[in-house]
């Protein structure tokens, strides 16, 4: 017996299609807020390479068995996917949601299918369950809408305390000491307030720089906040090794130095290495005696857990179909789901979409589709399901090379190191050299033991000015030493901090050592290097180390000396804007082309000549 079901409904809100997609296509926090337990799957690759997904879960108190496809999806416009059941009441079952703009507003049609079967699918079809099923979806959409109009907070986050009885007292006196850290700035009781009421799927991969846009605060104060509450035991690190391609992360460890070097994709069938810059993430979740995360999956990979994919559908063989499609200016990344070929475009403010062909295992660009529209011709001799991807996916993302350039990193987790022999590719660093002027001079004037005591104090002073524009003391080499900041303005800033309060520094010291005042000579330069483990902590090397290095002995003390590369920056540009410039090349010992930097001198404003 054979029982097909439709269902369809139609909501209005008044609130644009942008602003209610994020809800609509959150598959995992829907079947959270449904009442569904979490489900196991596994990935098998068919004979023609392609991946198939296989899910274990229950309907109801039935275990069952079922493929699920990857979904299509044109956001802010549509969602679609289908699971083929292979045992149990149900045989197929299709979800269709519809955004449709409407003045201010929009209009969400969703539809469903499901193919009952046996005497189960005939009772459930008519005693109103699968009503039931499909309404619950739609209820959970109506309520994140309905709250996304209240305090800021986490969408579907429960107003009962998760947290055992027994842990809230442990919770409370270590959100208590975690307040006194001022790590925290504050954060503490919208920390523990989080762990105690948000879903399990917003703990799974807690990422600090997303959540601190719902705090509406610093993303580098939240960043800070849950580094105090690992040291403290309230959560705890995972380091992620993301698929270049769908971003899941297919490797996890607590520590940097367990972090492999590649991995395989199951859901993408390649193999992959890891670069700091493009895939290693850390995120968080709660330590297990805090919230204990269930087993198992709430979603496969669909548009809530994949927000840089813009666009997911399948082309038959040997067919063309166009798409309706917006996309906001910046870099894309077009593929398939199928391992092989992809390309890379830029959109434009027109909001032109490039045409998509598909040609055996290429894929190229071919004229101009048209403004919020994707045209895609599968040229091929098999079904391809098309992606498009946004390449800015980093902007909410706490990427290896970010948060190893963070100055509470070192500072609150000193025992996450790279392993020995191991090293990670930073893409963009800035490094900044300090040397004394005339040390040895300094030395015979003032005796060993007092300037000895002298270079350490200044130490102290540099240190002060280089973490309160957010960078680190890297190491001390005699009487010099090496900062990193993982933005060149923030560079220059401490750097002219140093050089504008050093006179207060010699005058602050009294005595008769005014006689010889420490001069110091500054240089900085910004590129990619790599980060590994020397002894007991993170350094730096490579060509942009040296070159920040060497432009330090260009400098004659009492300025700083600014690499192009750093000097154009617009951030840097403003920082300089009141300052005097020259503009200078020069060749630079070890390096084979000459150097272009900026003389950055005093307070003037007038920009002298190139010399």
């Amino acid at each position: 017996m054979t029982v097909i079901y439709r269902y369809r409904q139609e909501r209005y809100f008044a609130k644009p299609p942008a602003a209610i997609w994020p809800f609509v296509s959150d598959t995992a926090r829907l079947w959270e807020l449904n009442g569904n337990a979490p489900f196991q799957f596994e990935e098998r690759v068919d004979s023609q390479g392609r991946v198939r997904r296989f899910a274990h879960g229950k309907a109801g108190p039935i275990p069952v068995t079922w493929e699920e496809d990857f979904g299509e999806w044109q956001e802010n416009r549509r969602l679609f996917h289908a699971r083929e059941y292979q045992n149990g009441p149900m045989r197929r079952f299709e979800w269709d949601c519809e955004l449709f703009a409407e003045g201010e507003g929009c209009r969400l049609v969703l539809t469903g299918m499901a193919e009952t079967v046996g005497l189960l699918g005939f009772v459930a079809r008519h005693a109103g369950i699968m009503d039931a099923e499909f309404g619950r979806p739609l209820a959970s959409i109506e309520r994140l809408v309905r709250e996304s109009d209240g305090p800021a907070h986490v969408p579907g986050a429960s107003v009962e305390d998760l947290v055992e009885p027994a842990a809230r007292r442990r919770l409370d006196a270590l959100a208590g000491e975690l307040a006194r850290d001022p790590a925290s700035h504050g954060l503490a009781p919208k920390l523990s307030d989080f762990l105690r009421h948000a879903p399990v799927v917003a703990l799974r991969s807690i990422r600090p720089i997303a959540l601190a846009k719902i705090w509406s605060v610093q993303p580098d104060h939240a960043v800070e906040l849950f580094l105090a509450a690992t040291r403290n035991g309230i959560v705890a690190m995972g380091w992620d090794l993301l698929c270049p391609r769908c971003r899941g992360a297919k490797s996890r460890v607590s520590r940097l130095h367990e972090l492999p070097k590649g991995a395989h994709c199951s859901s993408c069938n390649i193999d992959y290495e890891r670069n700091f810059s493009r895939n290693v993430e850390l995120t968080f979740h709660p330590e297990p005696w805090v919230r204990p995360l269930p087993d198992g999956e709430m979603c496969m990979l669909g548009p809530g857990a994949a927000r840089h994919i813009k666009f997911q559908a399948e082309v038959a063989a040997g067919s063309a179909k166009s798409f309706e499609l917006s996309l906001a200016p910046g870099s894309y990344r077009f593929r398939t789901v199928e391992a092989g070929a992809e390309v890379d475009g830029e959109i434009g403010a027109d909001g032109v979409i490039p045409t998509l062909v598909a040609r055996g295992r290429d894929i190229r660009f071919d004229g101009a589709s048209g403004r919020d529209e994707l045209a895609i011709r599968n040229e091929s001799d098999r079904p391809l399901a098309f992606v498009v991807e946004d390449r800015n996916w980093t902007q909410d993302a706490l990427t290896g090379e970010r948060v190893i350039a963070m100055p509470a990193f070192r500072r609150l987790c000193p025992e996450q190191l790279l392993r020995p022999g191991d090293n990670a590719d930073i893409g963009w660093i800035a490094i900044m050299f300090t040397d004394l002027k005339g040390s040895t001079e300094l030395y015979d004037a003032l005796g060993d033991a007092t300037a000895y005591n002298l270079v350490r104090g200044h130490f102290d002073f540099l240190l002060e000015r280089v973490e309160r524009n957010h960078g680190f003391v890297v190491k001390t080499l005699g009487d010099a030493a090496m900062a990193a900041f993982s933005r060149p303005d923030d560079a220059v800033r401490a750097a002219l901090a140093i050089q504008d309060d050093m006179a207060s520094f010699n005058s602050a010291r009294g005595g008769s050592v005014n006689a010889t005042p420490i001069v110091l000579k500054l240089g900085i330069h910004a590129g990619s290097c790599i980060a590994v483990t020397t002894g007991d902590r993170l350094d730096y090397f490579g060509a942009t180390v040296n070159i920040a290095a060497r432009l330090e002995h260009e400098c004659r003390g009492g300025e700083v000396i600014v690499s192009e590369a750093v000097a154009k920056d617009a951030e840097t540009g403003a920082a300089l804007a009141d300052r005097t410039q020259l503009e200078e090349t020069a060749t630079l010992r070890g390096v084979s082309a000459p150097v272009q930097f900026i003389r950055v001198k005093g307070l003037r404003s007038a920009r002298l000549p190139v010399a």
